[in-house]
């Protein structure tokens, strides 16, 4: 029989509609890897860089094929890997820090920003005040 069929996202592969299938699919080994694997790529790289300094270097990963993947106990990231994580770190690091120091640029009353305003929205300069002449004939 046809019918439709239930594509998980995280294997890229297509199941019977059935609860039963589905279940026992979720529950499987080589699901919860690949749906671990598609979750590691939003996680921090800070924490992801904590992690993966503690660890040893896998000698399977590194030798062919490391059947574990994001389970396994070693580290599957080499030298280079790390270094270019810990970049990536630095870089968010100073994003985040420069976030902090540029955070009164969106609000328009801070002095060093007067200058873009229109002229309604300036502040009133005390000293333009007292050279203004009141006594004008209106009309």
């Amino acid at each position: 029989m046809g019918g439709k069929s239930y594509y998980c996202d995280y294997c890229c592969c297509f199941l019977k509609n059935d609860l039963n299938v589905r279940k026992l699919h979720n529950g499987g080994i080589a699901h919860a890897i690949a749906k671990s694997n598609y979750l590691k790529r939003y996680e921090d790289p800070k924490k992801i860089l904590t992690e993966e300094r503690q660890k040893t270097p896998c000698k399977r990963y590194f030798g062919s094929y490391c059947k574990f993947e994001t389970y396994c106990k070693f580290t599957h990231y080499s030298g280079d890997n790390l270094r270019e994580l810990e970049k990536l770190v630095l870089a968010r690091k100073k994003r985040k820090s420069r976030k902090k120091t540029n955070k009164c640029k969106r609000w328009p009353w801070k002095t060093h920003l007067r200058k873009g305003l229109p002229p309604s929205l300036q502040p009133i300069n005390p000293e333009k005040l007292k050279q203004t002449d009141f006594e004008l004939s209106w009309g």
